[in-house]
């Protein structure tokens, strides 16, 4: 066995073989004679360093999205009383361009689950370079307000394109015992992101900003060294190339049969008129069951106030009468909230992090909301410092929680020939919510109004009734018994008929 990295021991039966694409064929064995003890399932070692490379690759354009996302922020007053363009944009236009990367990136969601069914996740990944570029150009070089709508229009599309596929990438690629992890991984290269936009506008001009994230764009041809998911090799038949993808996901010395046997079984009925075309999935009852309990979590997700202090942050920060420089305290919440998912979701599992997470949130949008009903009057500097450690609290909690899973849960809930188009059409809601949740807010001064925390509040709490309710846990579980949980997988609860490399390995 190859030594080094991260190991994790898998039960493996040999004996197994494929009956699909001519990989491992073999003849039925003979009956065993009387007596004869059967030797235990051999265990292999898996090494998880190609698996931890290909998450790291895969998000590399989730980092940059997070950096489109909190440029929007931290540009404000640079481009609104400094100048830093050569034209001056009105109040309603700057709206106009934070709206538009909401916008870009719900409306290019869509035909990214075609994509990914034609093209695999590692290409419509890498195809994301262009508009990224062009984002980014556009951004650097406006001469006018269309030029910068233009450039973040095209920065919202890379940034819904990664939403869909990254996800569904990470928990095709990951073993059971680490599919939550890695795929929190993607909420975590957002936040980089936009704790990167801050901080880099604390020291330097948004010229120099703009140019440098220009050159980073550079990272993004790294990403031609992931492996493309061993699930759309199986799917078009490559079995050989998929053996390659899990090699490298697994490590050199990793007997490639058991997974490739569940991947490559023969499928039922219901999942050939899936493959033959997607829609068809939706006359089952659970495929609808699952997104719709999807679509509901991504819609309370966008509504529950975190969009707010992201796209607004700074304005919060105007009110409480704190310098901007202090926004980094947000990031004492954010990041210890993005470890806990890190290292629980695998552990304690979905549902216990999604019910603390709301219920954090739900009594902290309680304070801020009588904070500035009353203790606002008083005019105490410390109470305007302990709001702010509330804040980071509240954005804390929702990483820990809500922010993160998801994602995850949307590549969870849907069986996996559904995954692209389900997942295109979850994101598409979430950004679209997005979109009409920033409209809204920009439209009307509620930044330090009491009953918006209220509101924030009120979300929370549906959050937490919701996941106890509808959401069942996903954790280590295949994609069958996920929705044998929902009761039942397409109303055969008896039958598993869907599997993903996620599902086949138990390491």
């Amino acid at each position: 066995m190859r030594k080094g990295g991260n190991q994790d021991a898998e039960p493996v039966d040999p004996r197994q073989s494929s009956t699909k694409g001519g990989a491992w064929f073999a003849k039925r064995p003979s009956e065993p004679p009387p007596g004869h003890v059967e030797p235990a399932p051999v265990r292999q070692k898996i090494n998880n360093v190609g698996l931890y490379k290909a998450t790291l690759y895969s998000n590399i354009g989730s980092f940059f999205f997070g950096i489109a996302v909190g440029w929007s922020g931290t540009a404000e007053r640079c481009v609104m009383e400094q100048h830093s363009y050569s034209f001056q944009p009105t109040s309603l236009q700057w709206s106009g361009v934070c709206i538009l990367l909401t916008l870009g990136a719900a409306l290019w969601c869509l035909p990214m689950g075609m994509m990914v069914r034609l093209w695999g996740c590692r290409r419509t990944i890498l195809i994301q370079l262009l508009p990224n570029f062009l984002g980014w150009f556009l951004t650097v070089f406006a001469r006018s307000v269309p030029m910068l709508y233009a450039g973040r229009f095209f920065l919202g599309m890379c940034g819904g394109a990664h939403c869909v596929v990254v996800p569904i990438y990470n928990a095709e690629i990951s073993t059971i015992k680490k599919r939550g992890a890695m795929g929190v991984v993607f909420e975590g290269a957002c936040i980089c992101g936009v704790i990167y936009s801050f901080t880099m506008s604390l020291f330097l001009e948004l010229r120099t900003i703009n140019y440098v994230n220009l050159g980073l764009i550079a990272l993004g041809p790294l990403q031609i060294l992931m492996p493309e998911s061993p699930a759309y090799y199986v799917d078009h038949d490559n079995i050989p190339e998929a053996e390659d993808s899990l090699r490298f996901l697994r490590g050199q010395d990793y007997d490639t049969r058991r997974e490739i046997d569940l991947l490559t079984r023969d499928p039922t009925e219901s999942e050939r008129e899936v493959r033959q075309g997607p829609l068809l999935g939706f006359k089952y009852k659970k495929v609808r069951r699952s997104l719709a309990r999807s679509l509901a979590i991504a819609l309370l997700q966008k509504l529950c106030g975190a969009l707010i202090f992201i796209f607004y942050g700074l304005d919060m920060l105007d009110c409480l009468r704190i310098g901007r420089e202090f926004a980094l305290i947000l990031c004492l919440g954010v990041v210890p909230g993005f470890l806990a998912c890190f290292f629980l979701v695998d552990r304690l599992g979905r549902r216990p992090l999604l019910i603390f997470s709301s219920a954090g949130m739900f009594f902290v949008s309680i304070y801020l909301g009588l904070y500035f009903k009353v203790w606002m009057k008083m005019g105490l500097t410390v109470m305007s410092w302990i709001a702010l450690f509330c804040i980071a609290i509240f954005v804390g909690c929702y990483t820990a929680g809500v922010g993160s899973l998801t994602w995850v849960l949307n590549a969870e809930l849907l069986v996996r020939p559904m995954r692209p188009l389900g997942c295109s059409i979850v994101c598409a809601f979430n950004w679209l919510t997005a979109f009409f949740v920033i409209c809204w807010f920009g439209s009307h001064g509620v930044k330090c109004q009491p009953y918006l925390f209220l509101l924030f509040a009120i979300i929370a709490s549906l959050i937490l009734l919701f996941s106890l309710i509808y959401i069942p846990e996903t954790k280590k579980l295949s994609s069958a018994k996920i929705q044998q949980r929902m009761g039942g997988f397409m109303n055969r609860p008896a039958v598993i008929t869907f599997t993903s490399s996620s599902d086949s390995s138990n390491a």
